[in-house]
């Protein structure tokens, strides 16, 4: 061996002796292989729940208001002397995975039927404030939403990880879903439906009492906005090097509502989904996209 190849040989030991000596290098960047959840698509929604799309509120349990019993699942039917109604305490209490079917138009897309149950509090005033009563009542909102998850077979695995879920796991050929969420209360009001009395005769004379023009199926209507993020994904085996959070773009084919700007205008709290590692939390960093960038997105 000539006296260069030695002092090359040398140069490239010398990293696996300092090494060997001090530990490996942290601030080394590694390539890992994994076994992931990869995420083949996804996307974010920002939803103004109205009422023509949630319906009135349900009691989410059985309730006496005022001498009147009301089942759970029934509409709720407002205190006679109720001025005014509030929402509060709204959380997303399940989220339904309703059915996942391969997009007949699209290959490698899938369609996705989600629905949301909210569970919040409405309480009950009179003219002067007093509160009459305070129930527990829920609302539902089914999202219909199409993302690429591609195309697989069926494949068996045996890990004691997923012994307790079951003895011989089996993944199907579609990808998983996962979906977060986070619901805001906005609004809510008593709606009186005006009860007209029965057509009669011209001629015939009848005397109504004010009241009975106010004896239809009072409800509550609610308003609630909805933020979500859906993906699709499999498991499977990465070599990766982490570069921060995954940031989704907004979902497709989302017709803006126009009664709910409010709400349009506020800043999606990626936060929430994302909460900030160490230096960014020192920092003062946020994840939580403003208005304005999400074109930009």
């Amino acid at each position: 061996m000539g006296a260069f190849e030695m002092r090359e040989a040398a140069l490239r030991s010398e990293p696996a002796r300092a090494e060997s000596m001090c530990g490996p290098d942290p601030r080394r960047v590694r390539e890992e292989c994994i076994i992931a959840m990869k995420v083949y698509d996804s996307c974010r929604h920002q939803d103004c729940l109205t009422p023509s799309e949630i319906g009135p509120a349900r009691a989410a349990e059985c309730v006496d208001i005022c001498g009147e019993i009301q089942r759970e699942g029934d509409i709720i039917r407002p205190p006679a002397n109720a001025a005014t109604v509030t929402i509060d305490n709204l959380r997303i209490k399940r989220i339904i995975i309703v059915d996942k079917q391969p997009c007949p138009f699209r290959q490698g897309y899938w369609d996705v039927d989600i629905k949301f149950v909210f569970d919040y509090r409405l309480t009950f005033r009179e003219v002067d404030g007093c509160i009459i009563t305070c129930i527990r009542a829920n609302s539902i909102f089914n999202m219909k939403q199409s993302l690429f998850g591609s195309v697989g077979s069926e494949l068996s695995i045996g890990t004691d990880l997923l012994r307790s879920i079951n003895d011989t796991p089996t993944f199907e050929a579609e990808p998983f879903i996962w979906v977060e969420a986070r619901a805001v209360a906005l609004h809510a009001k008593i709606h009186r439906r005006h009860h007209h009395p029965p057509h009669r005769d011209c001629n015939e004379v009848v005397v109504v009492e004010e009241d009975e023009l106010l004896r239809g199926p009072n409800e509550v209507l609610v308003t609630i906005g909805l933020f979500s993020i859906v993906k699709l994904f499999r498991i499977v085996d990465l070599t990766v090097e982490s570069k921060g959070f995954c940031i989704p773009d907004e979902c497709e084919d989302i017709s803006p509502i126009n009664p709910c700007d409010y709400f349009d205008d506020l800043d999606f709290p990626m936060d929430i989904f994302a909460p900030p590692q160490r230096p960014e939390f020192m920092a003062g960093v946020s994840s939580n996209i403003p208005k304005d960038a999400r074109s930009k997105c």
